[in-house]
């Protein structure tokens, strides 16, 4: 398990840094008006890939018979993936009229192709997934961040304009589709078992619905941008909307594809509750760390990668490298939801999400622009989301209090980093390249330095559970 978390985390960097790179080459070859289009695309297809997958790669990961249920999994898979396609081609039109921006219409058409390419590549990546084979996948996926580089850079050096962005994301899809079954040694394999397919149903439709919830959560916004002020600003603001999901991509999916596994082979309920309790404290301070640096330093961080004229990006980031934090310690919470099967739980706590965050984003957009559409996710998350998934958790017998506890110490400890690094941007006329090295610097001494100590005892907690602590403490959830 350590080596996959390890290979996880390290692959999740690099891939990040690849996505970065390749996000800097666009801006630089694009105007933000294309971007805009592409921007309405991606919002799409994001939702679509959420109903594609439906949850059955977690059934099959956390499943004690997976031989048996992948050629369902994978009928059920190829099946839906064709279904979201279809769908997003057909909605096309329509879509881009709701966003505004009619020259979406055929990158929609074009981006279809993905989904129906996504459905295929469920059962392999789960099962590798639950080898805890991390190096294999960064290897598939480096392949098909390559793939999309490559066909983006050359169609738009042919001035096919926005689609060519679409074409990447097509040709990302049909490399870890080859990549995935060569690695996991899977042919495609399909067959259909009636009681299989209704028993991964009955797992994965909350799931799936969830899933769907949660990217509505993280697209509608766009969508009310895109209308509220015009489809320009949402290239800024989906701009800085990716380089706040750093943390999640970074952190936040290396560890879930560890964790889901991990929290589905303990051996009790018990056991299962102490892990999540253990490791919330490494997970915040990693991804505090991270939503630090990109808040306090948001505008010499664009200008740096991005250039001057995307400079209105940086009113959004601030309030998005906060949302950006605090998503990686939501999917964790939401991970060992999963694995304790109480998927109905996570759906629940996401339609709340949704619920609230509509009338909040509106509001905040109309009144405060593209700085209020950053700070609305996170009023949502303090005021709502994060007292819901308390209630379940306490409900699926998790100390809600031990889990605060091992939390303080690290979100204490933003509050002089942060103040020092918002001095060092407001406080000196430095170009961004130094406001961002002195800024890095300054978090990371004030930050990571006083906290390696206790960083290390959370880690030696983690190899080395105290016996009686949790005897104690699986009493206690036997009582309740």
């Amino acid at each position: 398990m350590s080596r996959g978390l390890g290979w996880s985390l390290g692959s999740s960097v690099v891939l990040r840094v690849g996505n970065l790179l390749l996000s800097i080459v666009i801006a630089r070859l694009v105007a933000p008006e294309a971007y805009g289009v592409f921007a309405v695309a991606l919002t799409v297809w994001t939702v679509v890939s959420a109903l594609s997958e439906f949850g059955l790669g977690s059934d099959v990961v956390r499943s004690r018979d997976p031989e048996r249920r992948a050629p369902t999994v994978a009928t059920l898979g190829a099946g839906l993936g064709l279904l979201a396609a279809a769908v997003m081609a057909l909605a096309a039109p329509f879509v881009a009229e709701a966003f505004r921006s009619p020259g979406s219409t055929r990158v929609l058409v074009v981006m279809a192709l993905a989904p129906a390419l996504f459905g295929l590549t469920i059962v392999p990546a789960a099962f590798l997934q639950r080898a805890y084979r991390q190096r294999t996948l960064f290897v598939v996926n480096g392949a098909a961040l390559l793939a999309s580089a490559v066909t983006i850079v050359w169609l738009t050096l042919l001035d096919v304009g926005p689609v060519a962005l679409a074409w990447g994301q097509v040709a990302s899809q049909a490399t870890l589709v080859l990549g995935l079954h060569v690695a996991a040694r899977r042919p495609p394999r399909f067959g259909f078992d009636r009681a299989t397919a209704w028993d991964s149903l009955a797992f994965s439709s909350p799931l799936a619905v969830a899933n769907l919830v949660s990217w509505l959560l993280i697209t509608l916004d766009n969508v009310i941008v895109s209308r509220e002020l015009s489809p320009i600003v949402l290239g800024f603001y989906v701009l800085a909307f990716n380089v706040s999901s750093w943390p999640m991509s970074a952190v936040g999916q290396a560890v879930r594809v560890v964790a889901l596994p991990a929290f589905s082979d303990t051996d009790s309920a018990a056991q299962r509750n102490d892990g999540l309790v253990r490791s919330i404290g490494p997970v915040v301070l990693a991804a505090a760390f991270m939503g630090l640096g990109l808040a306090t330093l948001a505008s010499p961080v664009v200008a740096v990668l991005y250039g001057a004229r995307w400079a209105p990006a940086s009113a959004a980031l601030v309030g998005l490298a906060v949302f950006g934090a605090t998503r990686v310690v939501l999917d964790l919470l939401a991970t060992f939801l999963v694995a304790a099967g109480r998927t109905r739980d996570v759906l629940v706590v996401q339609l709340v999400w949704l619920a609230a965050m509509v009338p909040v984003m509106v509001l905040s957009v109309r009144e405060w622009g593209l700085a209020g559409a950053g700070w609305a996710h996170v009023v949502v998350v303090v005021v709502v989301v994060l007292p819901a998934y308390a209630f379940f958790l306490g409900r699926s017998g998790v100390d809600t209090v031990r889990l605060v506890g091992a939390s303080i110490v690290p979100l204490a400890a933003v509050v002089p980093a942060a103040a020092a690094c918002w001095w060092i941007v407001s406080a000196t006329a430095l170009s961004p390249w130094l406001t961002v090295l002195l800024g890095g610097t300054c978090a990371t001494a004030l930050y990571l330095g006083p906290l390696i100590p206790w960083f290390r005892n959370r880690l030696d907690e983690l190899r080395n559970p105290r016996p009686a602590a949790t005897h104690r403490r699986g009493r206690h959830h036997e009582r309740s």
